[in-house]
């Protein structure tokens, strides 16, 4: 890969962005895409305004606006996604300028919510690509044929899913136009072994110490939710719900091996059990009822906070490999709630289900 030179024209590069947009994924291709040099435009609906990030980190006035910009003076088109997409594809102007961008042959990449655009403007059909999982069946209705990797290229399209893939998918962007950045290698973007979050950061994603907190929240949330389980099973009487709780702490015991492999990766001391402890003590004191249906309701709180806790977790950190260990872990955790659920549905029977009482504090997996 070459730097851009004397005989190389420089590469013009469109962002588009309405209000909402996912930061990083703004941010990251963004600053990457400067320090190699091209020539980035950030075009909106409209230009005497500024547009703010879902997250509150970024605020960017655009240079221009997708009504009066051409698309064949442009190399690509970047789209973020967030919740952006969803106004970006009610805007018959940025549709227009999509197409034009693909009829020329421009390339066009979207991560995460970004293929809503590619849906609307009907540049999906009979293509490969991916996106965030909640949209996938929008993709497939469009045509697309959905595929769960870090980055799908499909001629002239470029496509990923969530801010984990970020560096992957700005790695993508920079093969297909020639780019690079003076004295920074980057990795084929097939390479697993790479250390993706060290390039994301490089380019204002998330930091090493975000993602070791990140990791370290999901850890504690583990720990706690543990020794929950091994408490359920100890006193619950029904033997078919103590080895499915049994079953349920067996997926934590891994749940935390994988979490404490990245924390060392990183460099990190291993979180303090003491921690999640004291937060167990406090939930032993609190447990108000020792019955099975009381139990199991309890469990299947627990576990629900856990689905949304780890989702959570699994779309905030630009880094491939943690982000990873996050989807695993909610996998898990919702086929433990679907499991849950159908018990306490065949115990309950017709009567009147309580709600779910989770024991798990706030801001706790």
């Amino acid at each position: 890969m070459s730097t851009i030179n004397n005989s190389q024209p420089t590469p013009r590069i469109a962002i588009l962005i309405e209000e909402g947009f996912e930061d990083s994924e703004f941010k990251v291709p963004y600053t990457a895409l400067q320090q190699a040099g091209a020539k980035v435009s950030v075009l909106g609906s409209g230009m005497n305004q500024a547009y703010h990030g879902k997250q509150g980190k970024v605020s960017i006035q655009p240079d221009g606006t997708t009504t009066e910009a051409r698309a064949q003076n442009f190399d690509a088109v970047i789209i973020p996604g967030g919740g952006a997409p969803d106004k970006m594809r009610t805007n018959p102007n940025t549709i227009a300028f999509v197409q034009e961008a693909a009829a020329l042959g421009k390339l066009i990449a979207a991560v995460c919510h970004g293929p809503q655009v590619l849906i609307e403007a009907d540049l999906l059909r009979g293509r490969r690509a991916t996106g965030f999982i909640s949209i996938r069946k929008d993709m497939e209705n469009a045509g697309a044929t959905y595929i769960d990797e870090a980055v799908t290229t499909d001629g002239n399209l470029i496509c990923s899913r969530q801010p984990g893939d970020l560096a992957i998918f700005t790695t993508a962007i920079f093969s297909r136009l020639n780019l690079s950045i003076p004295d920074q290698s980057l990795p084929d973007r097939n390479d697993s072994s790479a250390e993706w979050w060290q390039l994301a950061e490089a380019w204002g994603g998330s930091t090493r110490q975000e993602i070791i907190n990140g990791l370290n929240q999901a850890m504690a949330g583990e720990r706690y939710s543990q020794e929950a389980f091994k408490h359920y099973a100890e006193i619950i009487t029904d033997s078919a719900t103590r080895l499915l709780l049994l079953e349920i702490w067996e997926e934590k015991v891994s749940h935390i091996e994988l979490l404490e492999s990245r924390l060392r990766t990183l460099g990190e001391q291993l979180f303090l059990p003491a921690m999640a402890e004291g937060v167990f003590a406090s939930f032993m004191n609190a447990l108000p009822s020792t019955n099975d249906m009381a139990i199991l309701r309890q469990a299947l709180g627990d576990i629900q906070t856990g689905v949304i806790d780890c989702f959570e977790l699994q779309v905030q950190f630009t880094d491939p490999v943690s982000t990873m260990i996050f989807s695993s872990i909610e996998r898990d955790l919702a086929k433990a709630e679907r499991r849950l659920a159908r018990l306490y549905q065949e115990r309950i029977g017709l009567n009147e289900p309580s709600p779910a009482q989770p024991t798990t504090p706030v801001g706790i997996v």
